[in-house]
């Protein structure tokens, strides 16, 4: 125990020397480039190179304080685990891997930390050794390894150029349509955007500490991240590739959470939409408001799954919201801070959440898009409230009282919740004011109360269907709920054509009249074989006979 404090104790240093760093690299336009040149082949150059400036020092910081935060966390609520210093290894292990693919501009020695986080992130997904946290961690690395892929192939590309570093690259106005396409593919299966959407609601079988660090500031991020990075070569075709699937992906998920019960996948649906609205708000041309939405974003919704784990413990480890309700008699410190990391969620002023999310909404007004996509993206804002006041009803309002409670009083895991709910009321203002990013949208007072209108609207249109019992018919909510069938396509469907094939395949070959005439034959004359030299072995007047044979045919044939 000692170990994991010196651990946040080192985290929260390195969080607050990063965060100062970078305020100064940003204020100052600063940036530092340290490089070792190992060698060069064909005029390609190899060498390892750290980049710190102000994006990779902020993103860093906000890593080390969830993860210091994630550590102090798992003392109390994996104190009783049998394996509990293999989990600290692997989060450890996680953090170096998100370590390297921040400060490493390079493509090349990117893919060291890009690797490392989906290889990991198996490893913790497996760690309760279920067949579902199995099953889930094989989809997960199926997709990962499938991104890994992808950026193998831009990797290829960019061979062209002799370089791989950012640096480099942005010295060219246009880089190659297919390294930048495979590229984009692969950060949007790393950030779990249609149609590789189905991993990050089965990867909930983690331990929730594993999820509120993975799925909030780590993993998923990291897609986001490199588009930032590379925002400067999206041609137009590829931001109309990506406007549609992030207003897909955000449908998908708001739907998805409207009709889940279990508390982990609602809050790994949000974070999907999240990250949708992230990459919406980089190809609509704003990516550094995109970036800031990114760590404050981090901060709230790890306390959000930080909470979420607290009452499941609570709940003896039920995480179906039905059977949640009063949890703000039960635990009132807690539930506040649940509260506060959904208002963040829902953009309510003026906490951490509002100051990125209303900044997005007001340029996505005001920019020259289709008004069928801005009826979209309305829409999409309008299901997050609908979702987070559906889990504030099942989980403070309904009066659920046959559940028996398992009190838990550990400091551990409430002095974690309370600094990152401390972050999540301040950190958002303190970025507009620590920046000096001056964001001001001037635009018509009828657009002000435009998401009012939608949310009373949509509210209305759907009570009414409600009390003319015009339900939508049960195949279309079947649909909504399962993700668009995501999941089947990406995992069973293809496991069990795959399967049944190798199944037949294995009947027919190693079962079947093959086994019986070719692999019987073979061995019986190999058996009889070897009894003949046997018996030839054991006989010492044929073996004299035979060596005299073989002496007067070497003799003739001298």
């Amino acid at each position: 125990m000692l170990f994991v404090l010196n651990i946040n104790f080192f985290f929260f240093f390195v969080f607050i020397l990063f965060f100062l760093v970078g305020l100064m690299f940003h204020l100052y336009q600063l940036s530092l480039l340290l490089s070792y040149n190992f060698f060069f082949m064909n005029s390609c150059n190899f060498s390892l190179i750290f980049l710190l400036d102000w994006l990779s020092l902020m993103f860093l910081s906000v890593v080390f304080l969830i993860s210091g935060c994630v550590f102090m966390y798992s003392l109390g609520y994996m104190s009783g685990d049998s394996y509990v210093i293999r989990f600290y290894f692997l989060v450890f292990m996680f953090v170096c891997s998100m370590f390297f693919l921040i400060m490493m501009p390079d493509l090349m020695c990117l893919i060291l930390g890009w690797d490392g986080l989906g290889l990991v992130s198996y490893c913790l997904v497996i760690y309760y050794q279920s067949n579902v946290s199995l099953s889930s961690g094989y989809l997960t690395l199926f997709i990962n390894r499938l991104g890994d892929l992808f950026l193998i192939l831009s990797i290829c590309w960019c061979m062209n150029y002799g370089c791989w570093h950012y640096f480099y690259l942005f010295t060219f106005d246009n880089l190659n349509i297919y390294m930048i396409f495979f590229l984009i593919l692969a950060c949007l299966t790393k950030s779990a955007q249609f149609p590789f959407s189905s991993w990050l609601p089965a990867a909930m079988a983690a331990p929730t500490p594993v999820s509120s660090l993975v799925h909030s500031s780590t993993l998923v991020t990291a897609g986001v991240y490199l588009i930032i990075r590379f925002s400067k070569f999206l041609s137009s075709d590829l931001i109309f590739f990506l406007i549609n699937l992030s207003l897909l992906t955000v449908l998908l998920s708001g739907f998805g959470a409207l009709y889940e019960n279990d508390l982990s996948k609602i809050i790994a649906f949000s974070t999907m939409g999240q990250l949708s609205f992230m990459i919406f708000s980089i190809v609509m041309g704003s990516h550094y408001l995109g970036f800031i939405h990114l760590l404050i974003h981090a901060i709230f919704k790890s306390l959000l799954f930080l909470c979420s784990g607290i009452f499941i413990s609570l709940l003896m480890g039920s995480q179906d919201i039905r059977n949640m309700g009063n949890l703000g008699l039960q635990s009132p410190l807690i539930s506040s801070c649940f509260l506060i990391s959904l208002f963040s969620l829902c953009g309510v002023p003026f906490y951490s959440g509002f100051f990125s999310k209303d900044l997005i909404i007001e340029l996505v007004v005001l920019s020259e898009i289709n008004f069928f996509y801005l009826l979209i993206f309305f829409f999409s804002i309008y299901l997050t409230l609908v979702y987070s006041f559906r889990l504030f009803y099942f989980l403070f309002i309904c009066k659920i009282n046959f559940m028996i409670f398992n009190l838990i009083d550990n400091k551990y895991m409430k002095v974690s919740c309370l600094f990152l709910l401390f972050m999540s009321i301040i950190f958002g203002s303190c970025q507009f004011w620590l920046l000096d990013l001056c964001y001001v949208n001037v635009f018509d007072e009828y657009y002000k109360f435009l998401i009012i209108f939608f949310f009373i609207y949509f509210f209305i249109y759907f009570n009414v269907f409600t009390m003319l019992n015009m339900n939508l018919s049960s195949f279309i909510v079947y649909f909504l709920s399962q993700m668009w069938f995501l999941p089947f396509f990406s995992s069973t469907f293809i496991v069990s054509k795959f399967f049944n094939k190798s199944n037949f395949l294995f009947s027919l070959i190693d079962l079947g009249w093959t086994e019986y005439l070719v692999f019987t034959t073979i061995y019986n004359l190999i058996k009889n074989l070897n009894m003949h030299l046997d018996s030839l072995h054991l006989n010492s007047l044929k073996m004299y006979m035979l060596s005299y044979l073989m002496f007067i045919f070497f003799i003739l044939m001298i």
